[in-house]
C-alpha cells in the first residue's frame, strides 16, 4: 500500500502519547559508566565497539554511550567545545529549542538512530519539535558526522518529513540495492508504520516519493499504540520490530513482523510479545536490532524495573527501594528457527 504525503494529513487524528520531562534520572557524567535513564535505545556496531543513542535525557538533546562488550556502557566523553558529551549539541533552526549560554541549542528529541552510509559517513535519524507549531507537531530530521561518536550536525532549514499530524521514531534502512530509506511512525492515531525511499545519497527522500505502509495496530496486546519501528536483514529474511501498548505500564512490550522485503508484505508471526514484562523486567520497548562479531542477533531496548513503572511526578521516589523510575538500556540474544524464521529470546541481558 502507498500513499502520498498529503493524504497522512487527514482525519480527525489524535498526537501520540507525550513523554514528560523525567524526574530522579541518575546523572550523565561525560567519560564515566551510565546506567540510568536512556529510552528508545539505538545501538550500532563499528569494528569492536558498539555505541548507543537514546531519546533527549539529562538535559543533553543526544545521550550517548559505547562500550566494548554490551555490558559496561561509558557515556560520551566532554570535549572543549562541547563538555557536556551531547551526540548532537544543537538542533536545527526550525526546530523548538533553547539557545543556552554554553552554545548549545537544547531541544526536545526522539528516538535517534545512527547508520553508516559509507567511510567516514554517519546519519542521525530523529524527531524534534517543530518551532512554533500547533500540537507540539514533531517531524523527522537527519544529521551528520564523520563517526560514530560524532558530534552529529545538522544544517537544515526544514524537515526532510512532516506530515500535518507529525512523524517520529525514524531509521534509515540500507536496502540490498544500496538505496537507503526511512522506516519511520505517523505521529496520530491509528498509529500506523511506513517506509518511504531516500535519495541516493540519504540526504532526503526521494523526488517521486511514495509512503509504503508497513504494520498497523491489530494484535489485542498491541492496545491502540504502535511505534519504534526498527528493520534488520537477518539470515535472508525482513525483520521488523516494534513497541506497542502505553510506554509507562508493565503492558508494554516488543514484538515483531517479518517482511517480503524492506517495504511491504509484513506478517505477524505470532500473537503475543516477543518481550514483556517478566521478573525484574517491566514494559520493555524502544527495540533496536543489530548483530555481534558473531553473527549473533542482538536487541537494544528500554526497560522499567518492576516497582518502578513510569516516571515519578516527585523525588520522593528517591526514598523507595525500588528507587525512581528509569527506562534503562538492555541487550537481549536472540535466536532463530531456521526453517519458519520464528524469533526467541535466547538470554535476555
Amino acid at each position: 500500500m502507498t500513499l502520498t504525503i498529503a493524504a497522512l494529513g487527514l482525519g480527525l487524528l489524535a498526537p501520540a502519547q507525550a513523554r514528560p520531562a523525567p524526574i530522579g534520572q541518575d546523572p550523565i557524567v561525560p567519560g564515566q559508566v551510565y546506567t540510568g535513564d536512556f529510552p528508545d535505545p539505538s545501538v550500532i556496531r563499528v569494528g569492536p565497539e558498539y555505541y548507543a543513542y537514546s531519546t533527549t535525557s539529562n538535559g543533553l538533546n543526544v545521550p550517548s554511550l559505547s562500550s566494548t562488550d554490551l555490558k559496561t556502557w561509558h557515556a560520551r566523553a566532554g570535549t572543549t567545545t562541547d563538555p557536556t558529551g551531547d551526540a548532537l549539541p544543537r538542533t536545527p533552526v526550525w526546530s523548538a529549542g533553547t539557545e543556552r549560554k554554553d552554545g548549545r541549542f537544547t531541544a526536545t528529541t526522539w528516538a535517534p538512530t545512527v547508520t553508516r552510509l559509507g567511510a567516514g559517513r554517519y546519519v542521525m535519524a530523529y524527531a524534534t519539535q517543530v518551532a512554533g507549531s500547533p500540537g507540539q507537531r514533531m517531524c523527522i530530521s537527519l544529521a551528520t558526522s564523520t563517526t560514530p561518536t560524532g558530534p552529529f550536525v545538522d544544517n537544515s532549514t526544514a524537515p526532510i518529513l512532516c506530515p500535518e499530524r507529525g512523524a517520529i521514531d525514524p531509521q534509515v534502512f540500507i536496502a540490498p540495492t544500496g538505496r537507503p530509506w526511512l522506516i519511520w511512525k505517523i505521529d496520530h492515531m491509528p498509529a500506523r508504520l511506513y517506509a518511504s525511499r531516500m535519495n541516493a545519497a540519504g540526504t532526503a527522500l526521494s523526488a517521486t516519493v511514495h509512503h509504503y505502509l508497513l504494520a498497523a495496530v491489530k494484535q489485542p496486546w498491541e492496545g491502540s499504540i504502535i511505534e519504534n519501528p526498527a528493520m534488520i536483514r537477518y539470515k535472508g529474511r525482513y525483520y521488523l520490530f516494534y513497541s506497542a501498548n502505553s510506554y509507562a505500564s508493565t503492558r508494554y512490550a516488543i514484538g515483531y513482523l517479518i517482511c517480503k522485503n524492506w517495504y511491504s508484505k509484513c506478517v505477524r508471526p505470532r500473537k503475543q510479545p516477543l518481550l514483556s514484562t517478566v521478573h525484574s523486567t517491566a514494559g520493555p520497548g524502544g527495540p533496536m536490532p543489530f548483530t555481534d562479531p558473531q553473527g549473533n542477533l542482538r536487541l537494544a531496548y528500554a526497560a522499567w524495573t518492576t516497582g518502578a513503572v513510569g516516571y515519578p511526578s516527585s523525588l520522593a521516589c528517591r526514598t523507595k527501594t525500588s528507587g525512581c523510575g528509569q527506562r534503562r538500556l538492555n541487550i537481549a540474544t536472540l535466536g532463530v528457527t531456521p526453517r519458519t524464521g520464528l524469533l526467541k529470546v535466547v538470554r535476555w541481558h
